[in-house]
């Protein structure tokens, strides 16, 4: 029975060796959003799994107690009995020295005496039953008393052991719930320190987005304000241009595209946007252009980019370079001058802008 318990308690603890190394604390973090999340549902994990282990340990301390309070009532009630079989067997004991005393102090009424002075034979041989029983009974008594104390004395023992048990099991179960406790201390600790570095890494991204999202919204602010000054200058450009045309005179140009003093043979014809027509509707969208020379886009990752003949940037697939808030980059957009991918966004919602040198 002893070891049988021994070794159950030595199982359960092992288990719960087993499950504590099986989830080691986690105090390394990750700068990583995810990977913090990751670690924080881990110890989560671990910290739901500590717990368990307590409340199982504590259930079994609890059972223990009950059977070392049943083993403390046996041995006090076996202690009772073994103090009643002491003073039977003492006073079994006492009554044959008596007995024995009062034959040899009076020895006319010995045994023997008893025996001879038989009137007849039947006499005789209810006299010696007589002393055969009382003698048989003297020894039969002190032999089941004898017994009785000894079965008590090793049931007194066998208690005693399994208490000595059952407190050496409370205590090895007492020193793992604390071990417990002190890791589920530690594994919360950890959880709450991730939790808050969680938290402010959120609202640092949170922050991060609302800082570039004002200043998207400032530099397509800027665009539109250059756009409308570049228009406003065209507009004054082309009307000057006009006047000088119609007081002195000049040659005209083919009916198919305008030149301008940049060397670039602009875009013309009904729906066609050029730093003079700054504002087109094509396939759905409002088309504008913003110039490299009021918002250089240096950041802007475009491979092969150059200046094509019309003014107009391009790729090293000749594609133009867009901007859209409505379209991811990378997508590839019909407009009125042509096939273009969008590289860059900031723009009005419905608004495709054309990079150009205008």
């Amino acid at each position: 029975m002893k070891s049988e318990l021994r070794q159950w308690v030595r199982k359960g603890i092992a288990g719960v060796c087993a499950v504590a190394l099986a989830c080691p604390a986690l105090t390394v973090y990750g700068t990583d959003l995810d990977t913090m999340e990751s670690q924080s549902s881990e110890l989560k994990n671990e910290l739901e799994s500590i717990n368990g282990e307590l409340l199982k340990i504590g259930g079994q301390i609890a059972e223990i107690e009950v059977d070392i309070a049943e083993v403390n009532a046996e041995i006090e009630k076996n202690q009772e009995q073994l103090a009643i079989a002491r003073k039977s067997e003492e006073r079994q004991y006492e009554d044959m020295k008596l007995r024995i005393k009062y034959i040899y102090e009076n020895e006319g009424e010995s045994w023997l005496g008893l025996i001879f002075s038989a009137q007849s034979l039947a006499d005789l041989v209810n006299k010696v039953d007589f002393v055969q029983t009382l003698n048989e009974y003297d020894r039969n008594m002190v032999r089941e008393l004898q017994t009785l104390r000894e079965n008590i004395e090793i049931e007194e023992e066998r208690l005693s052991e399994q208490q000595e048990l059952y407190a050496e099991m409370e205590e090895e179960l007492s020193a793992k719930k604390k071990e417990l406790s002190a890791k589920a201390e530690e594994t919360s600790t950890d959880l709450n320190v991730l939790s808050d570095k969680i938290q402010k890494l959120k609202e640092e991204k949170a922050a991060e987005a609302a800082r570039a999202a004002a200043k998207a919204a400032k530099e397509a602010e800027a665009a539109k304000a250059a756009q409308e000054a570049q228009a406003k200058k065209d507009a004054a450009d082309k009307t000057a241009s006009s006047a000088g045309s119609s007081g002195g005179g000049s040659s005209s140009k083919p009916s198919g595209s305008q030149s301008s003093g940049g060397g670039y043979v602009y875009p013309s014809g009904s729906g066609k946007l050029n730093p003079t027509v700054g504002v087109v509707y094509f396939n759905g969208h409002r088309e504008t252009y913003y110039s490299q020379r009021v918002l250089p886009g240096y950041g802007l990752n475009i491979p092969g980019r150059h200046v094509a003949s019309d003014g107009t940037i391009r790729d090293a697939n000749g594609n133009l370079c867009l901007a859209s808030s409505d379209h991811p980059k990378g997508t590839v957009v019909q407009t009125s001058l042509g096939t273009g991918v969008v590289y860059d966004s900031g723009c009005a919602s419905g608004t495709i802008d054309i990079y150009t040198d205008w």
